[in-house]
């Protein structure tokens, strides 16, 4: 399996995790313990909930396409095209959660949240057709 593949599923992996953890410690401090009881859109409680449950959404599925890939490009080179939009895709996952977290609130739209999810949406559909491609 390629180094990018493995660093990159890697990397999801530990950004899921770290932000369990982070959602955690603020139910912790905020004393905010029940699933669903979070009710503020401009709380942390709620913000990590959201950054840590659509990291947790995307993680696996990316992680699949990624191991895909490396069954496509197995004693292949990846090139730069494939190995670009793991990367963007992997990023695109830290920008976003990194939107849910500082936004002011989560009824508006945020520039990282929105960059994220469609370098996200659009670099996984890219890697996904060039995936097909590769094995017809």
């Amino acid at each position: 399996m390629h180094a990018t593949l493995i660093i990159c599923s890697a990397a999801l992996v530990v950004l899921t995790l770290l932000l369990g953890f982070w959602t955690s410690v603020t139910r912790g401090r905020t004393k905010i313990i029940a699933y669903g009881a979070a009710k503020d859109p401009a709380g942390p409680m709620l913000k990590a909930e959201r950054a840590h449950g659509n990291a947790a959404e995307y993680a696996a599925l990316l992680v699949g396409l990624f191991v895909l890939t490396g069954f496509a490009y197995a004693g292949r080179d990846l090139g730069l095209t494939v190995t670009v939009l793991v990367v963007a895709i992997t990023a695109s996952r830290f920008l976003h959660a990194l939107g849910f977290l500082t936004c002011k609130t989560l009824e508006t739209p945020h520039p990282l949240k929105m960059l994220g999810a469609l370098i996200t949406y659009f670099g996984g559909i890219a890697l996904a057709v060039m995936v097909m491609v590769k094995v017809l």
